[in-house]
């Protein structure tokens, strides 16, 4: 059996999610698969909560991506007609001169981002749930926000079924392959499609597809998320998401949580306990008990107003390259295949304006946004 598409999107996180939306209404005529169920908690887009922030401490390169991905989560939001962000602000801390907060005040200045710069005391006095020591500075971001990421990602296949994609759940890619003239796509379900491009959005399962294109550079890793009840009695109304580095240089990430009366907050390490994983291994992976008390002593130290003793924890996959860059490109053989194959742990955010890129690419178009930093190119030194 073969079926003919101008794209076929492998992979329905929340970037083959946008990239399905972003072809669907161009006018392409779109197959969007996904081996699992639309809500799995199985790969790196699962999940109540993500953070938004534009002054981003990881550089510059990332603004113009930043800039596109906040105009249209505002237009996906109205369109969809419910809310998919939280107007919660984010709160950036740090003690060492070098660090997050100098680099997010750096980005800050270059995009014209509005934003304050506090002392521990001023913090403290803000937010009663925090205890910052002496030596810390914040950087405020009022325009910062919590995005709802299940809603959102939702909220993106919804417009790509609007807009004409079909989609299906349960249905695996074997196998994809590029001529000049176009590409095919193998599916578990024995049959063969054709297309004019495929878009390669398969997160953790991205070698897969692309070990000869980025060989040894992705790598996948297992990573425990953490979540604490405040002790305030307004619970964590009013809680800004935040990104706190101690002075070792541990880097730690936070957003109000509602699913459960709103007194929850979400937190993790992004730079720490992180362990190779294989995707393709489904099982449960529960939180060690070395993890758990590394993350309560952490959370003790300088939150004050949450009980340091997490309620629960799971894990989700960070896809590292070697620099915690993106990849979005062509494969050098078959440029009738793009790709966007690593988050890197901070990928969420910019799923709007990456899968617009990714439909440009894929429909034979220079994508509006550049793309140099985030080429494959920079590893060949």
């Amino acid at each position: 059996m073969t079926s003919t598409y101008d794209a076929v999107v492998v992979g329905l996180g929340v970037f083959g999610a946008a990239a399905s939306a972003a072809l669907a209404t161009r006018g392409a005529s779109v197959l969007a698969v996904d081996a699992h169920g639309p809500t799995h908690s199985y790969g790196s887009s699962h999940g109540e909560s993500r953070i938004f922030r534009r002054a981003y401490w990881e550089g510059t390169s990332y603004l113009p991506l930043l800039d596109r991905a906040d105009r249209m989560w505002s237009e996906l939001e109205s369109a969809h007609g419910d809310v998919l962000a939280v107007r919660t602000g984010g709160l950036f801390m740090g003690d060492t001169a070098e660090g997050l907060v100098e680099l997010s005040r750096a980005t800050a200045r270059a995009g014209g981002i509005a934003h304050e710069i506090w002392d521990a005391a001023e913090a403290n006095a803000r937010f009663d749930w925090l205890g910052l020591a002496p030596d810390f500075s914040v950087l405020h971001e009022p325009g910062a926000y919590t995005l709802l990421a299940d809603r959102a990602r939702l909220a993106l296949i919804d417009a790509a079924v609007r807009a004409g994609a079909a989609v299906r759940f349960g249905e695996r890619a074997l196998a994809v392959s590029s001529t000049a003239e176009g590409a095919t796509v193998r599916l578990g379900s024995g049959e063969t499609v054709s297309c004019g491009a495929v878009v390669l959005a398969a997160g953790p399962w991205s070698n897969d597809f692309l070990a000869d294109e980025l060989p040894g550079l992705l790598r996948p890793h297992r990573v425990p998320v953490y979540w604490f009840r405040t002790r305030s009695a307004d619970g964590n109304e009013g809680m800004p998401a935040f990104v706190y580095e101690s002075a070792s240089g541990d880097v730690l990430y936070s957003c109000p949580e509602w699913g459960r009366g709103g007194r929850e907050i979400k937190i993790g390490f992004h730079n720490r306990q992180q362990d190779p994983g294989d995707p393709s291994d489904l099982a449960p992976h529960p939180v060690g008990p070395a993890d758990r008390a590394e993350i309560t002593e952490v959370v003790s130290r300088f939150l004050p107003g949450i009980d340091p003793e997490p309620v629960r924890s799971a894990t989700c996959f960070y896809t590292m390259t070697p620099d915690g860059g993106f990849v979005i490109d062509r494969v050098r053989s078959a440029p009738r295949l793009v790709y966007s194959a690593s988050c890197s742990g901070h990928g969420f955010k910019f799923a709007p304006a990456v899968g617009e890129c990714l439909a440009q690419l894929a429909l034979g178009e220079k994508p509006d946004t550049d793309l140099t930093a985030f080429a494959r190119a920079r590893f060949d030194v």
